[in-house]
C-alpha cells in the first residue's frame, strides 16, 4: 500500500441517466434511414457498415435526451426536422439550447446522489468542479447549481471544458490537488455529457463510428480529507497524466456548423495497446504499489476495440474489463462522465487496490489509483 496518506477521500458517487433508453438496434434504423434519405444511392451503399458497426460496438442500448432517434417516423421528431433527411440539418446554435435545456437537470440528479450517499449537506461544500466537452452557455450548470443544490454563494468554481473522455481524471485530479492545500475543504465534482446532440449524417467513417458509440450522462463525486466524515468509499492514493505525440491526430473535437465533430483514427486501438503497460507502470509508482497489489481495475469503456487493446496489452482476461464492459453495453460512452459508473461498479464488489484510466485527445492517457479507506 502506499507509504503516504492520501490527502483525498471518494465519499459519494452519483450517476444519472436521460429517460429516453435506445435500442441500439432502433437507433441504427434511425441512421440508416436518414443515411438513405439523405445521400441517395451512396446511402444505401453504407448501410451495411453501418450495420457492422452497429453489431460489433458492443453496446445493448444508449440513453439521450432526444427521442428522435427512436422514432421511425419523422413526423413526430421534436428535435430533428420532420423529414427524412433532416433538412435543414441542426446548427450549433440549436445543439447549444437543447444542451442548456437538458443538461442542468442531469447534473443535479448526480450531484444529490452523490452528496446523500457521502453524508455531507450542500452547504458544506467548500469547491464545485464542473466537466463537459459537449456544451457551452454562461452563466453555465455550476452557477445554475448553486441555486438548485443550495450550495454557498461563495463556493469556488471551477469549469473543465473540451478536454474529453479523460476529463472525469483531470477533474480528479484537480480535487486531489485541492485537498492537498487545504484539508478543510469539500470538493464536488459534475460531470454532465449530451453527446448525442452532435449527431453528425455525413457519411465520414469517423462519424460513422462515433454515432454509433456516444451517449447522454451525467455523474458526480464527493471528496474530502480521510476521516472528515466516516470511512467513505476509497482513498485517491495517485493519479498521472501523459500525453502521447505519435497519436495527437489520431482523436479530436472540434466545433463545427451543425454541432460538434468528432475524429477518430483507426490507429487509436494499437497506440493504446502499445503504450497502455508504460503509462500503468508509471501510474503504480506513483502510487507506491506494485502490479500484483491491484485487485480491480477501472478502464473508460471507449468503445470495444478500446478495452480489447488494454487487454492485449496489458494480458487482461474478462475480469478486469466486466464493468467498464457492463457499462458500455448498458449506457454506451458517456465521455467524461463513463468512468464515475465504472468506478460504481468496482467500487461496490469489495476492498483492494483499483487502478483506473481513461483517453481522450492528444492523445492523453490520464488514470488514478484509489485504495481502502485506511
Amino acid at each position: 500500500m502506499p507509504s503516504s496518506r492520501p490527502a483525498a477521500r471518494l465519499y459519494g458517487l452519483g450517476t444519472s441517466l436521460p429517460p429516453q433508453s435506445l435500442e441500439q438496434s432502433r437507433i441504427l434504423g434511425f441512421m440508416a434511414a436518414s443515411a438513405r434519405a439523405s445521400w441517395g444511392d451512396d446511402g444505401a451503399r453504407a448501410v451495411p457498415l453501418l450495420e457492422r458497426l452497429y453489431a460489433a460496438s458492443g453496446i445493448e442500448r444508449r440513453r439521450s435526451v432526444l427521442s428522435d432517434y427512436a422514432g421511425t417516423d419523422p413526423a413526430g421528431f421534436a428535435f430533428f426536422p420532420q423529414n427524412p433527411a433532416l433538412e435543414p440539418f441542426p446548427s450549433t446554435a440549436l445543439r447549444m439550447e437543447a444542451f442548456e435545456r437538458f443538461s442542468v437537470g442531469l447534473a443535479e440528479t448526480s450531484a444529490r446522489e452523490a452528496l446523500a450517499q457521502a453524508g455531507f449537506r450542500a452547504s458544506d461544500v467548500t469547491h464545485l468542479v464542473l466537466t463537459t466537452c459537449t456544451g457551452f452557455f454562461s452563466p453555465g450548470p455550476d452557477v445554475l447549481l448553486i441555486e438548485r443544490l443550495g450550495l454557498r454563494e461563495d463556493v469556488e468554481r471551477t469549469n473543465v471544458g473540451f478536454m474529453g473522455c479523460y476529463a472525469g481524471f483531470t477533474a480528479l485530479r484537480l480535487a486531489g490537488g485541492l485537498l492537498r492545500g487545504d484539508p478543510a475543504a469539500v470538493v464536488l465534482l459534475v460531470n454532465v455529457e449530451l453527446c448525442t446532440l452532435h449527431f453528425q449524417k455525413r457519411l465520414l467513417p469517423d462519424f460513422m463510428v462515433a454515432n454509433s458509440l456516444f451517449a447522454d450522462g451525467g455523474a458526480a463525486a464527493v471528496l474530502a480529507a480521510p476521516g472528515a466524515r466516516g470511512r467513505g468509499l476509497a482513498d485517491l492514493a495517485a493519479w498521472h497524466g501523459r500525453v502521447v505525440p505519435e497519436g495527437r491526430a489520431q482523436m479530436s473535437w472540434r466545433v463545427g456548423d451543425t454541432g460538434f465533430e468528432m475524429g477518430l483514427d483507426r490507429g487509436v486501438p494499437k497506440t493504446i495497446r502499445e503504450r497502455a503497460p508504460g503509462f500503468v507502470a508509471e501510474l503504480l509508482e506513483k502510487a507506491g504499489l506494485a502490479r500484483e497489489e491491484v485487485t480491480r481495475w477501472a478502464p473508460h469503456p471507449g468503445g470495444r476495440r478500446i478495452l480489447e487493446a488494454l487487454s492485449d496489452g496489458l494480458g487482461w482476461g474478462d475480469a478486469e474489463t466486466a464493468s467498464a464492459r457492463a457499462v458500455l453495453a448498458d449506457c454506451g460512452n458517456m465521455s467524461s462522465a463513463t468512468i464515475f459508473f465504472v468506478l460504481a461498479r468496482e467500487l461496490s464488489r469489495g476492498a483492494g487496490a483499483l487502478a483506473a484510466m481513461g483517453f481522450g485527445p492528444g492523445l492523453t492517457m490520464e488514470g488514478a489509483v484509489f485504495v481502502p479507506p485506511a
